[in-house]
């Protein structure tokens, strides 16, 4: 390709990248609010994990998306699919974190009222990036995953409706717990060791 022309997945990367973005910002926004209002505001272990969760989710994404430079399809039905997960991993990020902190004292409310929508998000949004994944890029698209992307799934499948059904503060913290803990050293793994 020339100098100065926009390939197919820099122009598809783009407005995925820009809604990762977006999403993030969400996060790191109601964060930064949230240290704003401290002492009044108390964030807490659940809201603190839900945060993290997200952002290692969108940041992993967002590198996976990246991986696919060299075999992204140039069709409608892979911009859409790919609009379609970013999108609900903004709609994830803009959930974390309440818009105003006027008049609460600490978040657990908050996040026990809003934990479904975002947690659902999240895994809807991992759900189709997998199952969309062999329509848009074919079946050598399974050829990269090893154990530990299969182990992932099978952690993220089965802890999550745990953390997104539960009416139990403590057993979403824990499990909350076990998807961040799970994310970020199996990210440190896979840089360490060719897993």
């Amino acid at each position: 390709m020339g100098s100065g022309q926009m390939g197919n997945f820099d122009f598809a990367f783009t407005l995925f990248v820009i809604l990762l973005g977006l999403g993030l910002a969400e996060v790191f926004g109601g964060l930064a609010r949230a240290v704003k209002a401290r002492p009044k505001v108390r964030i807490g272990w659940a809201t603190g994990l839900l945060a993290t969760l997200t952002i290692a989710r969108m940041a992993l994404v967002w590198r996976l998306i990246w991986r696919t430079r060299d075999t992204f399809p140039d069709s409608s039905t892979a911009m859409l699919a790919g609009v379609l997960i970013c999108g609900i991993y903004y709609f994830a990020g803009a959930l974390v974190f309440p818009d105003e902190l006027q008049g609460r004292t600490d978040l657990d409310a908050y996040f026990m009222q809003e934990k479904a929508k975002a947690i659902g998000a999240l895994l809807a949004a991992t759900a189709l990036s997998y199952a969309l994944r062999p329509l848009i890029l074919g079946s050598a698209s399974w050829n990269y995953m090893k154990w530990l992307d299969w182990l992932g799934l099978a952690i993220i499948f089965s802890v999550g409706p745990v953390a997104m059904l539960t009416k139990r503060r403590g057993l979403a913290i824990g499990s909350l717990a076990v998807l961040v803990a799970f994310s970020l050293l199996g990210s440190v793994a896979r840089s360490i060791w060719s897993i």
